[in-house]
């Protein structure tokens, strides 16, 4: 099996980092700090599907003493009522994956109605302090448009993953495209506002040896849990899915 996207290396991140003395931060934690540590990472995690894994990363994390974020879609595939609330009892923070731009075709007011609904299913099993778009490359939708006049404070909310992150201050890393480059393979999954980022790495040890080196002090971590394997069979599939989809993403890019 490939070294890359499984949960055996995603191990050896962590420990790397607890051992290079990052200290380790949930979203809920970073917005709701008044004071940050000097060196930290920021995990966070978009549950698209496969819950299954997402709750196998949360075990791997707990018995590591880190907390992390894990943002979940209410679609049927995910919305585990018996899963969800396991894994906050592992210690980490939950908090609704929303999409209602796309759900209501566009319309900020409707979309906001969605959004009421679906936060209020997510809060009956679970707190709910911060959400994080789900960015979908087919629909022509960014669904942070709806906060665009509104503030997510509105629903008790301490903010968005991608609107209330100073990333000037924090290094963005995203799995997304089974790539942590950042390119056209990430169409919505992209900084808000003022970024700045300087060096890039082509895989997770790459990512392993800059946690190790400190040469970024503070990180935040976007990983897919669908995305990282167990077993070869489990890696091969995904690693179909994932390069199914980027061929799809590639023809999107060039069409427009």
């Amino acid at each position: 099996m490939s070294r890359d996207f499984t949960f055996e290396i995603y191990e050896e991140l962590l420990q790397a980092s607890l051992e290079a003395g990052y200290e380790h931060l949930t979203v809920r934690e970073y917005i709701g700090r008044k004071k940050l540590p000097e060196k930290f990472i920021i995990h966070r995690h978009d549950v698209d599907r496969k819950p299954e894994n997402a709750l196998a990363m949360a075990q791997i994390e707990a018995r590591n003493g880190i907390s992390s974020t894990y943002y979940f879609r209410t679609i049927e595939k995910t919305f585990r009522l018996d899963l969800i609330p396991e894994i906050e009892k592992l210690g980490h923070e939950i908090g609704y994956h929303y999409e209602d731009m796309d759900r209501a075709d566009g319309d900020v007011d409707l979309a906001h109605q969605s959004f009421e609904a679906e936060l209020a299913r997510m809060r009956a099993i679970a707190n709910i302090d911060t959400v994080c778009m789900h960015g979908n490359p087919l629909t022509r939708y960014d669904n942070r448009d709806m906060w665009a006049n509104r503030s997510p404070s509105e629903y008790g909310l301490l903010g968005e993953a991608y609107i209330s992150m100073d990333f000037v201050d924090v290094t963005y890393f995203s799995d997304t495209g089974r790539t942590w480059v950042d390119g056209d393979l990430k169409v919505k999954d992209h900084p808000v506002g003022e970024s700045q980022k300087n060096i890039q790495v082509e895989d997770t040890n790459e990512l392993i040896r800059i946690i190790n080196d400190g040469e970024i002090h503070r990180l935040c971590l976007l990983s897919h849990p669908n995305r990282w394997a167990a077993t070869k069979s489990e890696y091969m599939a995904e690693l179909a899915k994932d390069t199914t989809t980027n061929v799809g993403k590639t023809v999107l890019t060039l069409l427009r």
